[in-house]
């Protein structure tokens, strides 16, 4: 009887060290899951990171582009208009003379 007894009472421990083994091993899965997932979630939002900046740097790049294009635009509208100016400087102004002195 008492051998029987000493059977169950090692068939109890036995059962609690392997629910304790397969706790510890659920919990160690855990916390690899836990891991890899921060790991995924840390290298989509890098990869997203560069991604933007590549994008940042394109767009400036196209709008430094086209504030060129702009610039070199409005330059040639003001060297054209200096260029009618000096044409008709004194045109204009014996004109403007002629219409307020009433002639």
């Amino acid at each position: 009887m008492e051998d029987m007894i000493s059977k169950i009472v090692d068939m109890d421990k036995k059962a609690r060290d392997m629910t304790d083994e397969a706790q510890k091993s659920k919990i160690d899965y855990e916390q690899q899951i836990i891991q890899t997932k921060e790991k995924i979630k840390n290298d989509y939002l890098e990869r997203a990171k560069k991604r933007i900046e590549i994008n940042r740097q394109t767009a400036m790049k196209k709008a430094d582009e086209r504030l060129k294009l702009l610039e070199e635009k409005n330059q040639n509208i003001i060297r054209n208009l200096d260029n009618t100016y000096s044409e008709n400087c004194d045109k204009w102004v014996d004109a403007i003379v002629l219409r307020v002195a009433g002639e």
